[in-house]
């Protein structure tokens, strides 16, 4: 293997030299501190060096020198410009100053959350979210409780808030072996937990409200939103604004902090646009191509504007805060002088005992309590795997309320030093008891954990070419599996990630894709999964792929239709099969074969076989395919070389008033039979359902339930009669589509569209039926989602249905024999709309035959778009065919002619 087929990695610590090879981490004091610094930006890292200031604060406060912790903190500084002079001591500058970019970190963690992350799909965040509500009164009533009818009572804000880093640190350091479903909830929690204990400083922590410079503060908020919508994203303007409305806070009365959290919820979040992606992948090309500082700048400012500013600044000073910013906040806060009588007054005070009891047990209680009353009420469910006991331990742990329990000590209990060391005593040490709870409580779960093997880490099954979609040689020696969500968000931007291993070993590596939709989570993400193995069973699972990940956001049944299209599948085909659910079993093979590999969410990747753990970038997943061996958005595809394909329009053809009426329906036309699921009968159960949200009403024959041309209708079920829908109803050449009796249901995909409706639905026999309103239906749908499904599934068949109505012709017969291809390209070249029906793959196909009278031996059959149907044709009988236009001229079906021989 020569040099250069290797792709360049970085090694863990490593650089790399100019030539694109791993180089050691080098001989400096950088290298050499490398290992230090790569563990401590971990969580538990984080977590233990902010456990190792506040032993510092304590160790100085405590040591023969611990009076000069206190006059160190408490020493002026100064900034003087003219008249104006702004003085706090140096544990102000800490608490007011350093920590709004604290929380200016926190801020942007909520905006990000609520914008694409786990708060935007509000059932999920339901349970943790009420969980949170009730964490935060809990321990708020325990702690009143301990100090009613004192003044105390008012600092009843200390207890309310979790230390989200301590939380996840210690998380991970004494947390079950596989805590994600663990570690989402608490996450989500302590966000929303955050946003309640902001609140509460805002309202009930706030200093006499200076209205005139708070105006200021708003201004200065106003002009930053300005810059955002005239698109200035450079720095330099919005740190002169946010000092600014820092300044103002401070005069205003309103803790300073918070301007931090309101100039987050300001700034930009939304995930990475593929179109700018793709920019700044250009620009760098052009960089690589021509080194020179126009590009490179020009390259730079792409990439920065392909990632929102709220990440980029949550990025940049994430790292700030939790390694410096907070460390040096507890080393200002948590030096508390443990004297024998502080001890003894703290041991009785009920400011400590209630600030240990309502955070050790009350918030212990209040989450429990909360995430029992969600589940209750339906509002969400908790993830698959997690147990009650990890669910209590991490509520234990919940119960660390280090950083803002401290900050908010400094504010309740500002000229009161003695309460307030009591108050800090009780922090500490609650601290250290939900710790060791969280722990215990761990070890209860581990114990009472059934035995057997833990969570599997080998693919099963394992891959099969035949089976799988495989990209890349069938026999590569590198393979990397992904379980993926065609809506899932992370799932998206991993893919960038994956076309760049894929271009770093090319032939060496095969890329499998499983399905593992999250239904819970989104709604789409199954019939999105459906819809690529509907493409596979034509040959473009990749193309559909690419697709429906390229546009995450239109994964609609309607939005399925447009991209089966563009990528050139026989529309009809893939309507009936999605309709039809004939590819719901592959899909849930692949999910069953993601449980039984202990996958957990999307996506997860598989190296070699082994479950991947850690990040999923380029560099991580190249280095792991290397380790097990011995040695922007991709293009939307054009179809299959004959130009792209559009849906055929659907609608009316306009009124020509030459064209002679139709006579009326005839009253007994029977029942359109169901199949494939397009004409489902509802059980009792669904009636009842629809007619709890819609109306009923009689009507008489001849009436209509909605024209062609209206601009829109509303959902039907006939509960007695019959309805027939047609095709330019009243003109010469309407057509019957269907005939609906009772528990059958009306309407086409287009019933959620804002077209113009293209049928009429005509009562021929006196009819019962219940109307349901648009937005009633969507209500009826989340009350019961089976009902739901069964309606898209039916719809989507339906318009398979239609599409092939509406072809000028369709060709029965084998799909890869050449008088078949030969017939679809004469509909090309003619530019007809052509349906395709192979009978070797089409299920329906011998029901057509039979329906069309024809065999096997007349195979391929044309109809044309008047019924006509001719056997084996000639171009020059096509021709014909289409210069007469109708069949005879009249609009009337002609009889089929005589069969003829293969040419």
């Amino acid at each position: 293997m020569s040099a250069d087929s290797v792709p360049a990695v970085r090694a863990p610590g490593g650089t790399e030299d100019p030539d694109g090879q791993s180089s050691p981490g080098g001989r400096g004091l950088l290298a050499r501190v490398a290992p230090l610094r790569r563990s401590l930006r971990t969580e538990a890292g984080s977590a233990g060096l902010l456990l190792a200031a506040a032993v510092a604060a304590l160790v100085w406060a405590n040591s023969p020198v611990g009076d000069s912790y206190s006059t160190f903190w408490h020493t002026e500084f100064a900034l003087r410009w003219g008249g104006a002079e702004l003085a706090l001591d140096l544990r102000h500058w800490v608490n007011d100053g350093l920590m709004v970019f604290f929380f200016f970190v926190v801020g942007l963690e909520i905006k990000r959350e609520l914008v694409i992350g786990e708060l935007t799909d509000r059932r999920r965040a339901a349970v943790p979210a009420l969980a949170a509500v009730t964490g935060l009164a809990v321990p708020a009533l325990v702690y009143v409780l301990f100090n009613l009818g004192d003044e105390a009572a008012s600092a009843w804000g200390v207890v309310i808030s979790t230390d989200t880093a301590f939380l996840l640190g210690v998380l991970a350091l004494v947390g079950p072996a596989c805590p994600a479903p663990l570690r989402l909830f608490l996450l989500t929690l302590a966000i929303a937990d955050d946003v309640g204990a902001l609140t509460v400083i805002a309202l009930f922590y706030t200093d006499e409200l200076r209205l005139l410079p708070l105006a200021l503060a708003v201004l200065g908020l106003t002009l930053m939103l300005g810059l955002r919508y005239l698109r200035v994203w450079r720095g330099p303007a919005y740190l002169v604004l946010g000092l600014g409305v820092w300044l103002a806070m401070v005069e205003s009365g309103v803790h300073p902090t918070l301007a931090g959290v309101v100039i987050a919820l300001f700034t930009p979040a939304y995930g990475a646009r593929r179109e700018e992606v793709a920019d700044a992948a250009r620009l760098v090309r052009a960089y690589q191509q021509s080194p020179n500082p126009g590009f490179a700048r020009a390259a730079r400012l792409s990439i920065d504007r392909s990632v929102s500013a709220g990440e980029r600044l949550q990025q940049l000073w994430q790292p700030w805060t939790s390694f410096v910013i907070l460390p040096v906040f507890a080393l200002a806060n948590a030096g508390v002088p443990l004297t024998a009588e502080t001890l003894r007054a703290a041991a009785s005070s009920p400011v400590t005992l209630g600030v240990v009891a309502a955070l050790v047990l009350g918030k212990l209680v209040g989450i429990l309590a909360g995430t029992a009353l969600a589940v209750r009420m339906r509002l969400g469910s908790l993830a698959p795997g997690l147990t009650g006991l990890q669910l209590a331990g991490g509520a234990a742990l919940s119960g660390i309320g280090f950083t803002i329990s401290l900050f908010i000590v400094d504010l309740a209990f500002r000229g009161r030093d003695r309460l307030g060391d009591e108050a800090r005593v009780g922090v500490l040490v609650a601290s250290v008891l939900a710790a060791l709870l969280g722990w215990a409580l761990f070890r209860v779960a581990d114990l009472r954990r059934p035995p057997g093997p833990a969570r599997p880490s080998l693919l099963d099954p394992p891959v099969d070419p035949a089976r799988d979609h495989v990209r890349g040689p069938a026999d590569a020696p590198l393979t990397l599996v992904e379980y993926g969500d065609f809506e899932c968000p992370f799932c998206g931007r991993a893919t960038g990630a994956i076309e760049e291993v894929r271009e770093r070993f090319g032939d060496r590596l095969r890329y499998v894709f499983r399905h593992l939709p999250l239904v819970d989570v989104h709604p789409h993400a199954r019939l999105a999964a459906e819809a690529a193995e509907a493409a596979a069973a034509q040959g473009r699972f990749w193309e559909m792929h690419d697709r429906l990940f390229a546009a995450q956001d239109r994964l609609t049944p309607g939005d399925l239709l447009e991209h089966a299209a563009a990528i050139g599948l026989d529309v009809p085909r893939f309507a009936r099969d999605l309709g039809a659910g004939r590819h719901a079993r592959r899909v849930q093979e692949d999910v069953d074969s993601a449980e039984a590999s202990g996958v957990e969410g999307t996506p997860t990747f598989f190296v070699h076989g082994r479950r991947h753990t850690g990040p999923h970038d380029a560099d991580s997943l190249a280095a792991a395919l290397l380790a097990g061996t011995d040695a922007g958005p991709l293009p939307v595809p054009t179809g299959n070389g004959v130009g792209a394909r559009v849906l055929p329009a659907m609608g009316g053809r306009g009124e020509d008033p030459a064209r002679p009426a139709a006579p009326p329906l005839p009253p007994d036309l029977p029942e359109t039979p169901d199949r494939d699921g397009a004409f489902p009968r509802l059980d009792d159960a669904q009636v009842a359902l629809l007619a709890r949200y819609g109306t009923r009403r009689t009507w008489q024959p001849g009436e209509t339930l909605f024209r062609e041309g209206d601009p829109g209708y509303e959902f039907q079920l006939v509960l007695s009669g019959a309805v027939a829908v047609v095709e330019h109803s009243g003109s010469a050449d309407q057509r019957v589509v269907s005939v609906h009796g009772p528990r059958r249901f009306l309407g086409e995909l287009d019933l959620f569209s804002d077209r113009p409706v293209f049928l009429t639905a005509v009562v021929l026999r006196p009819a019962e039926v219940v109307t349901v309103p648009d937005a009633r239906i969507r209500q009826a749908f989340a009350a019961d989602r089976a009902l739901e499904e069964l309606v898209l599934r039916a719809f989507l068949v339906r318009r398979s249905i239609l599409l092939e109505l509406a072809a000028d012709l369709r060709v029965v017969g084998r799909g890869g024999s050449g008088e078949t291809t030969r017939l679809r390209r004469f509909a090309e070249r003619s530019g007809l709309t052509a349906v395709v029906v192979d009978v070797e793959a089409d299920d329906d196909a011998r029901a057509l035959l039979a329906d069309l009278g024809v065999t096997d031996d007349d195979l391929p059959v044309v109809v044309w778009r008047s019924g006509r149907v001719l056997r084996r044709p000639t171009d020059a009988e096509l021709a014909a065919l289409v210069g007469d236009g109708h069949g005879d001229g009249h609009g009337r079906s002609v009889p089929p002619t005589p069969p003829q021989e293969d040419t």
